[in-house]
């Protein structure tokens, strides 16, 4: 600041020093001009003398007029000059006047410019404090830290948002490894008593059977808080799923409107009754809601399979069958409903199961993971039938010698058939994966892998159940070769189950996050269902022997899935590698099976029925403003204006050759 001000001193007196100059060249000029006027007089009196004596010489020679005329030029000459000089002294003024509003203009600026720099040096210098440097690092630091939340918020929407519904078949895989582990764990201690389940001395209610323990045993610790521990990460998976139906409803919904792509959602249920039941009135409510959505779930997958003409296949299970779950939890609360579900999940294996078997003995086209599912129907069922073995009082020292005789001569031969049932199952999951095994294992991993962690692990439970029922009610002798046998093949069934489970389960989580990051920009979008070339032959229906793949599964790998991209749209893709239990086809394959099923129809055309269920579908237009979903099984493709975010995304049009541009929505 005071090198600004000596700098304004100096220009100061620079322009006080040219103002003298100005004043002393104006002085001059001042008088030059006198001189100037004098000469111009002088010459002008030299003049008017000179003229003045011809006129005195000629003026007997010169007329009037000729005097009158040099006088007039004279006054003329005179005038002319003092205007002159009045016009200079005026423009004179002016320009210094110029001058000296530029000058105090400049100073002004100059005392503006030293003013702002002096406060730039005086914020420089506050800002330099220590206090106002962690306010600024703060600043950014929140700012950094609030841009990177809104990615991670955006990413986990968009995770949570396509989560694939095969979780349902991890989720569940791990609780039931933690509950066979630790009844594993109970029959191997030596402190641990069998009692029924309604004693005061059942330390952990935990079917099948139940154990009076010593809780300070190192061992039994080990395998309860194991068991905690994959109760809570499968309790966890369930939630997510209820997060997703809360961010992305659109795409469960267009899940479960086809029986291919909802064939897992029945897990999500069977998770939930195993991780809350025994939880309190929390888990009371949570159980019961569980079930009762089974029970919904069960009777939906049946009303799809009679519209879309499908015959039973393993698939069907966990949507089906898989209620005997819910009904050994719901016995806990409520025996009658119970029961009731219990009796559900025996009709419809006794029902389902045959048929099931014979097709997948028959049809090489049923892939390799859905056969895989087929030991875990009567596995479920044995399971569920273990509630009857529970008596109903809840006495300490009960008079079960009636009860005794009842079971010894009903349940136990149930149980009985049931287990050479779940031996027939296991069989046919074995042949299957071992004719498939060719195909199946050019097949990257995929969310369908999962399918080979719970029906394994169900499969033990059902092993250990039936051991607890020779145990209580037969005469065979501990220690005797049968039971010796059937210890062995549980434990075998138990750790190579258990492997499996880890190992796919591993490969699953460390997947996950390429499965619900999808990018869908380079990519054509798949037709919608009511476009497909299967679309006229949906309803063709199967039979027990078919060389062709089922049309459902043909329509949903045609049609893709649905998912939510980055930017919050809902479109669909082919990108995924598995709908449901069904791993998805290569465009080639699914042109061959296509064909196949074409050549079968045009040789076996279907029958004119009078009245048939239609497709399943859901209005969206009257009730959520999203346009036709599932009705006449047109999808989710709708023509709805779009939002702000809205842009159009090529869609392929199998059945007329073709593409066309539709408009992506956007929902939030």
């Amino acid at each position: 600041y005071e090198q600004r001000e000596r700098k304004n001193k100096e220009m100061e007196k620079k322009w006080e020093e040219k103002r003298r100059k100005f004043k002393k060249s104006k002085k001059n000029k001042k008088k030059h001009k006198d001189q100037k006027y004098y000469r111009h007089n002088h010459n002008h009196h030299h003049r008017g003398r000179q003229r003045h004596r011809d006129m005195q010489y000629s003026r007997r020679y010169t007329s009037s007029d000729s005097a009158t005329s040099g006088s007039s030029s004279t006054t003329s000459d005179s005038s002319d000059s003092s205007s002159s000089s009045y016009d200079y002294k005026r423009w004179a003024k002016k320009k210094a006047l110029k001058l000296e509003r530029e000058r105090a203009k400049l100073i002004a600026q100059w005392k503006e410019e030293a003013r702002l720099e002096a406060e730039a040096i005086r914020r420089e210098e506050e800002a330099r404090r220590w206090y106002n440097r962690f306010g600024r690092w703060t600043k950014a630091e929140l700012q950094i830290f609030t841009e990177k939340f809104k990615k991670f918020l955006s990413k986990t929407e968009t995770f949570i948002s396509n989560l694939p519904l095969t979780i349902g078949a991890v989720a569940l895989a791990i609780v039931t490894l933690g509950v066979v582990w630790f009844k594993f764990a109970e029959e191997n201690i030596d402190s641990c008593e069998p009692v029924h389940f309604h004693s005061p001395q059942c330390t952990f209610p935990e079917f099948p059977g139940c154990f009076d323990c010593d809780l300070d045993n190192k061992w039994y610790k080990i395998a309860v808080n194991f068991h905690y521990v994959c109760s809570t990460l499968s309790g966890i998976l369930a939630i997510s799923f209820f997060a997703k139906i809360l961010l992305a409803r659109r795409v469960v919904i267009d899940e479960m409107s086809s029986p291919t792509t909802s064939s897992p959602a029945g897990l999500i249920c069977m998770t939930m009754v195993c991780v809350f039941a025994g939880r309190g009135w929390v888990g009371q409510v949570l159980v019961s809601l569980a079930a009762t959505m089974h029970l919904c779930l069960v009777i939906w997958y049946i009303y799809m399979a009679l519209a879309y003409h499908i015959l039973p296949e393993p698939s069907w299970y966990p949507n089906t069958v898989g209620v005997g779950l819910s009904a050994v939890k719901t016995w806990l609360y409520y025996p009658l409903p119970g029961h009731f579900l219990m009796a559900i999940s025996l009709s419809l294996n006794f029902f389902f199961f045959p048929i099931s078997l014979i097709r997948v003995a028959l049809n090489n086209k049923i892939s390799a993971p859905v056969c895989w599912i087929q030991m875990s129907a009567p596995s479920i069922s044995l399971y569920a039938l273990t509630i009857m073995a529970q008596p109903s009082f809840q006495e300490d020292h009960p008079d079960v010698t009636k009860f005794q005789q009842v079971h010894r001569m009903v349940y136990l031969p149930c149980m009985h058939f049931l287990f050479i049932l779940c031996l027939t199952g296991f069989c046919s999951s074995v042949q299957s994966l071992w004719t498939r095994w060719d195909n199946f294992k050019k097949k990257e991993f995929s969310p369908a892998h999962a399918a080979f962690c719970f029906p394994t692990l169900a499969h033990a439970n059902a092993v250990q159940a039936y051991r607890g029922a020779i145990d209580a009610f037969s005469d065979i002798r501990p220690g005797s070769p049968f039971k010796i046998l059937i210890y062995t093949y549980w434990v075998l069934i138990l750790v190579g189950g258990t492997i499996t489970t880890v190992i796919i389960t591993a490969k699953f989580f460390y997947c996950l996050p390429t499965w619900t990051q999808i990018n869908v920009d380079d990519e054509v979008e798949p037709p919608a269902p009511s476009e497909t070339l299967i679309a006229d032959v949906i309803t063709t229906g199967e039979t027990l022997r078919q060389n062709f793949v089922s049309p459902a599964v043909l329509q949903a790998n045609e049609t893709g899935v649905l998912v939510r991209d980055g930017r919050g749209r809902y479109v669909r893709t082919r990108k995924l590698t598995a709908i449901g239990f069904e791993p998805m086809m290569s465009w080639s394959e699914m042109a061959e099976e296509r064909d196949a099923l074409l050549d079968w129809v045009e040789k076996n055309p279907a029958r004119r029925r009078k009245r048939t269920l239609s497709v399943p579908g859901i209005d969206f237009i009257n009730n959520y403003k999203y346009g036709d979903f599932g009705t006449n099984n047109q999808g989710v493709y709708d023509d709805v204006e779009t939002g702000p975010g809205g842009r159009f995304r090529r869609r392929a049009q199998t059945s007329e050759g073709h593409s066309r541009q539709v408009k992506s929505s956007v929902f939030y």
